[in-house]
């Protein structure tokens, strides 16, 4: 560190603890005015009644003034900054609501698009369709309609980018079944191999799902330039209950519009709730 540094570090220090300098220094004039030490004349060395206590005291004086006026504009440099940061931060918070509003309404926008689509394949209550986008390796939920106002409602707000059906249509680009077992018999077991045989996934994943399907359409979505950004879920409650030509033939219909969505959806809805998704 050169002497220039080491000086302007100093210089720094002392301009930060001004208010205490010159607190310091407004004691010792008072220690001196009471003790009359300013009256003190120093004689020897060559020197007669020099008067030192005098000074001594016009230099405490002018510490006093000097590190005074820093002090004041220390304090007014701090007030100065914590008005900008308070400004700043409240303009931080008013952008936050804007992008939160935002990201509100593209979704809202986005769960009505597929509401058109549910309507469009003829769905009841017993189907739903979910859209995930890819974030960080892990499928986070951009979307969901269902004519039952239960099938959608957002549960679980992320799913594991290599687990159950939708790893597999993220990997082979599709995937379709329509012949699950019923999950309300045999306590789910034999739903549970069912869906073991086909992809391997926890038992306690199937015991928690809430809408345990029987019929699944599940496709990988690409972006505008050709790359994976997300996945379609659509399932029913009851076997058989579509065609994967049917579904492939709307989805042919409305695909640029559903990727435009998804292109423009970055912001997420991320449910903390432990609820599971197949």
């Amino acid at each position: 560190m050169t002497i220039y540094q080491s000086g302007r570090k100093l210089w720094d220090w002392l301009f930060k603890q001004a208010l205490y300098i010159s607190s310091i220094c407004l004691i010792l004039l008072s220690i001196i005015d009471i003790s009359n030490l300013n009256e003190y004349k120093l004689n020897g060395w060559g020197l007669i009644n020099f008067p030192l206590g005098k000074v001594f005291y016009v230099f405490i004086v002018i510490v006093t003034i000097v590190f005074g006026y820093f002090s004041i504009e220390h304090t007014y440099s701090i007030r100065v900054f914590e008005e900008q940061l308070k400004e700043k931060n409240s303009n931080i918070i008013d952008l936050e609501s804007s992008l939160a509003d935002s990201v509100k309404e593209m979704n809202e926008l986005f769960n009505s698009y597929l509401m058109l689509l549910v309507e469009s394949l003829n769905f009841t209550h017993t189907e739903r369709i979910s859209v995930y986008k890819v974030y960080d390796d892990k499928f986070l939920l951009i979307g969901r309609s269902s004519v039952n106002p239960t099938l959608a409602k957002t549960s679980r707000g992320n799913y594991p980018i290599n687990e159950g059906f939708i790893a597999l249509a993220w990997q082979e680009g599709e995937f379709f079944i329509d012949d699950l077992p019923d999950p309300t018999k045999n306590n789910r077991t034999t739903y549970y191999n069912a869906c073991k045989a086909v992809s391997e996934i926890p038992r306690e994943t199937i015991d928690a799902i809430k809408m345990a399907s029987r019929s699944f359409y599940i496709k990988r979505l690409s972006g505008f330039d050709n790359k994976p950004k997300a996945i379609i879920v659509i399932e029913s409650k009851i076997a058989s209950a579509f065609t994967k030509a049917a579904i492939d033939s709307k989805l042919e219909i409305v695909i640029q519009p559903l990727i435009m969505f998804i292109e423009n959806n970055n912001g997420v809805n991320r449910s903390q709730t432990n609820n599971i998704e197949l």
